[in-house]
């Protein structure tokens, strides 16, 4: 079997077997169009070598891809080959022989509380966009959705005043998110200036009336960036950023914050937001290295008459000649 005839068997394995997101779907096209598909599409799949795999990796070097980029490219390989041989039966490279490229740390980007406050006193409350754009805000910072999650929320689900939903995320897991009452405070008078009768929270304000898509959501943000005066980056995700690392600087558990952010893996929990603030992790040995020992103000006195002579002799004038003084394990003397 040509790769280019296993190509679509393996989109609709991943959509309808394994409920993979609708973006990381497009991924997996934008990879196999622009890689996969021009290298090996006209091949039998039991003909992908290793060899071959290095010459479409020298390829992306060679085009200075990003690692990021070859990372998804080769990830996708690996599943696609995966497939081939579990599912459809054919013979060909074991994807373990497939070796990723070594990411580099992510550079985590959030917003400190002052920045918040900036960001929340920039957005224009007296005109329908900006309460909009305020009740998106509020519920990003509240529940570190991720910007599609959000824009799923049903009005019901404000409606009926919950203080927490049960959504389906990324994968098609479910995960119950909670919102503040400030979040509901600012949803709620939102909700109050609609005169629609559409099921979603966001909405477009033209007509007909429909839900907000996350391309809609760009331009908004980075108006928004530029009303606050922020220098970094500043979109949804970066939200949900400041929504981990909030909760990663105040003290909860990295598995609780797996569990709020809808990881899969606690690895990628670790990996983003795991050891990454020095006085985070100063705050961790103050609060929680104890070992039942009596804490003192200050270093212990010890009478230098409780000491050997010997010992006081040596650490004053050195070892005898002759001998290694890097380090000196012998016994002190009685």
């Amino acid at each position: 079997m040509k790769t280019s005839e296993a190509y679509g068997p393996f989109l609709s394995f991943c959509e309808a077997e394994r409920h993979v997101a609708g973006s990381t779907l497009a991924k997996y096209r934008d990879c196999y169009e622009s890689w996969i598909g021009p290298t090996f599409g006209n091949m039998e799949v039991s003909d992908i070598t290793r060899l071959g795999v290095l010459e479409l990796r020298q390829a992306m070097v060679d085009r200075n891809l990003s690692v990021a980029r070859q990372y998804s490219v080769i990830m996708f390989l690996k599943s696609f080959l995966k497939f081939c041989g579990r599912t459809l039966g054919v013979s060909c490279l074991d994807p373990a022989e497939i070796k990723l490229p070594k990411r580099p740390a992510p550079n985590v980007e959030y917003l400190t509380n002052g920045e918040i406050q900036r960001v929340l006193d920039a957005i224009k409350v007296d005109t329908f966009t900006g309460l909009r754009l305020r009740a998106l805000v509020e519920v990003l910072l509240s529940t570190g959705m991720r910007i599609s999650e959000a824009l799923s929320l049903k009005r019901l689900q404000f409606d009926a005043g919950k203080t927490e939903a049960e959504i389906i995320g990324k994968g098609k897991r479910k995960r119950t998110i909670f919102f503040t009452q400030r979040c509901r405070l600012w949803v709620q008078e939102y909700l109050n200036r609609r005169v629609d009768d559409d099921p979603a929270v966001f909405v477009t304000t033209g007509y007909p009336v429909r839900q907000l898509k996350r391309e809609d959501i760009s331009r908004f943000f980075q108006n928004l960036k530029l009303r606050a005066g922020l220098t970094k980056k500043f979109t949804p995700h970066v939200l949900r950023h400041t929504f981990c690392t909030i909760l990663r600087n105040n003290g909860a558990d990295i598995s609780i914050i797996k569990d709020l952010a809808g990881h899969q893996d606690i690895q990628t929990t670790a990996r983003y937001y795991l050891g990454k603030d020095k006085n985070v992790l100063r705050r961790a040995i103050a609060q929680c290295l104890d070992y039942g020992l009596p804490r003192e103000s200050s270093a212990p006195h010890i009478p230098p008459n409780d000491l050997p002579a010997s010992f006081s002799q040596r650490t004053k004038t050195g070892l005898p000649t002759g001998v290694d003084n890097r380090f000196d394990d012998r016994p002190l003397p009685v």
